[in-house]
C-alpha cells in the first residue's frame, strides 16, 4: 500500500505538471507571435526605407538626365514619366517638370526631378521624392568653373592643424588647377570675435587662375594670426554676412561675372549647433536658442538664416540671383575633422548628394538638393589625412558636373 501511494503521488505530479505545461503554451505562443511580428515590421521597415532611397536616388539621376539633355538640344523643357529600371517587385520611373526658364535667353531652367516607385502591376506609388533645381545651358560658350574654398580659423584650430589644413587647401587647389582648364579658386577664412561677437571673413585670395598667387596666402584669425580673438567658429553668420555684403556682385571682392558652375569646399573642426559644454557658440547650423546677440542685431548688423538656410540659400542660387547672376547655384564638400556624430550629421546635410559617405545625416526640409539623399560630399577624417578623399571627391565633381 505505500508504494501505491508514492505511485499515486507521482501520477498525481506529473498531472501538475503536464497541466501547468499546458497552461502555459498559449502564453509562449502568443510570446513567439510577438517576435515574429516584431522582426517582420522590423523587416518591412529595412524594406521600405531601401524603397524610399531608390525613388530619391531616381529624383537626383532625373536631374543629371534633364542636364545632359539640355545641353544636347536647348529647346529641351522636360521629359514625361518613363521607367529608369526594374526589380522583381517593382518599377522605378522618373519624370523631369520644367518649371520656368530663369532668364529671356532661355539659357538657364528652373527644373523639377520626380522619382517614383511603384509595386509591379500598380499605377499608384508607394512612394515619390522630388528634386528642385536649376540647369544651365552653356554649349558653344565657354565655360568657367570657380571653386571656393573656406577655411575655419576657430581657436580650436591649433596651428598645426590650421597648417595640416592649408597643406591640404593647396594640395586641392593645385589639382583643381591642373584638372580643369577654365577653372578658378579662390580662398576665404572666417572666425567670430569671442567679445564683439563680430562675424567675420576675409577674401584672402580673389579668383586667380594662378598656381602660386592661388597657394600663398597665411592665416588670418584665430591662434598664431594677429587677430587672435577672432577666435569662434559660426560659419553660417559669416556666410550671411557675405551675402548681405554682396560680396559676388559685378566688380565685388568674388565677382561671379561669367560663372557657369560654382563649387564650395569646406575645411572646418565646428560643431553642429554648439559645444557639448553648452559654451557659446561654435557653429554649423543656426540654433535660435543662442543669445540674440550671435545671430540678430549683433555687431555686424544682420540677421542670420535659421538652421541651414545660409547653405540652402547659396545651393539654390537666391544669393547669385540677389547679386544678378539668375540661374547660377553651388554645391558643397565638407571636410570636418570632428567626429562627433551630431556634428557628423550636420555636415552630411550642408553637403551636397554624391562621394562616399553613407552615415547619419540631419533632416534638412528645405534642401534644394534633396533632404535626406545619401551619399554625400562629406569626409570625416584628420585635416593632415584629407587630401586622397577631397581629390577622390574633386575628381567626381569634375567628372560629373563639369565635363558631364
Amino acid at each position: 500500500m505505500r508504494h501505491f501511494g508514492i505511485l499515486k503521488k507521482r501520477d498525481n505530479d506529473d498531472g501538475f505538471v503536464m497541466a501547468t505545461v499546458l497552461s502555459f503554451l498559449p502564453l509562449v505562443s502568443l510570446m513567439a507571435l510577438i517576435i515574429l511580428g516584431i522582426s517582420m515590421q522590423a523587416y518591412q521597415s529595412t524594406i521600405n526605407q531601401e524603397l524610399i532611397r531608390e525613388a530619391q536616388l531616381a529624383s537626383i539621376a532625373a536631374m543629371e538626365y534633364a542636364k545632359e539633355q539640355y545641353e544636347v538640344d536647348q529647346t529641351y523643357t522636360g521629359t514625361p514619366e518613363t521607367l529608369l529600371y526594374s526589380t522583381d517587385t517593382h518599377d522605378i520611373k522618373y519624370e523631369i517638370i520644367h518649371k520656368d526658364f530663369s532668364n529671356t535667353t532661355h539659357t538657364q531652367q528652373d527644373i523639377q526631378g520626380i522619382g517614383r516607385v511603384y509595386k509591379k502591376g500598380s499605377s499608384t506609388p508607394l512612394y515619390v521624392r522630388e528634386t528642385q533645381g536649376k540647369i544651365t545651358y552653356t554649349s558653344g560658350s565657354a565655360s568657367s568653373v570657380r571653386f571656393i574654398f573656406i577655411i575655419d580659423n576657430s581657436g580650436s584650430m591649433s596651428t598645426t592643424e590650421w597648417l595640416d589644413s592649408k597643406g591640404t587647401v593647396d594640395a586641392a587647389i593645385n589639382y583643381v588647377l591642373d584638372n580643369v582648364s577654365s577653372a578658378q579658386v579662390a580662398v576665404v577664412q572666417y572666425g567670430t570675435n569671442h567679445y564683439s561677437h563680430e562675424h567675420k571673413y576675409d577674401i584672402t585670395v580673389p579668383f586667380t587662375n594662378d598656381k602660386t598667387t592661388a597657394t600663398t596666402w597665411d592665416r588670418r584669425y584665430g591662434p598664431g594670426s594677429s587677430s587672435y580673438n577672432d577666435l569662434q567658429d559660426h560659419l553660417p553668420a559669416s556666410l550671411a554676412r557675405m551675402r548681405l555684403e554682396s560680396v559676388y556682385g559685378p566688380g565685388d571682392a568674388l565677382d561671379l561675372v561669367g560663372a557657369t558652375d560654382i563649387q564650395y569646399v569646406i575645411f572646418t573642426d565646428g560643431w553642429d549647433d554648439g559645444l557639448p559644454s553648452g559654451t557659446c557658440c561654435s557653429h554649423l547650423k543656426t540654433k535660435a536658442s543662442d543669445p540674440a546677440s550671435w545671430f540678430s542685431a549683433n555687431a555686424s548688423g544682420f540677421s542670420v538664416l535659421p538652421t541651414f538656410g545660409e547653405y540652402n540659400a547659396i545651393k539654390d542660387g537666391t544669393v547669385f540671383s540677389d547679386d544678378g547672376y539668375p540661374g547660377l547655384t553651388a554645391q558643397f564638400t565638407i571636410l570636418n575633422i570632428n567626429n562627433d556624430a551630431a556634428t557628423q550629421a550636420t555636415s552630411a546635410a550642408i553637403a551636397s548628394p554624391g562621394g562616399t559617405w553613407n552615415g547619419a545625416i540631419d533632416a534638412n526640409a528645405g534642401d534644394p538638393e534633396g533632404n535626406g539623399i545619401l551619399p554625400r560630399r562629406f569626409i570625416s577624417t584628420s585635416l593632415s589625412a584629407g587630401p586622397t578623399e577631397i581629390l577622390s571627391i574633386l575628381q567626381e565633381i569634375i567628372d560629373d558636373e563639369i565635363n558631364f
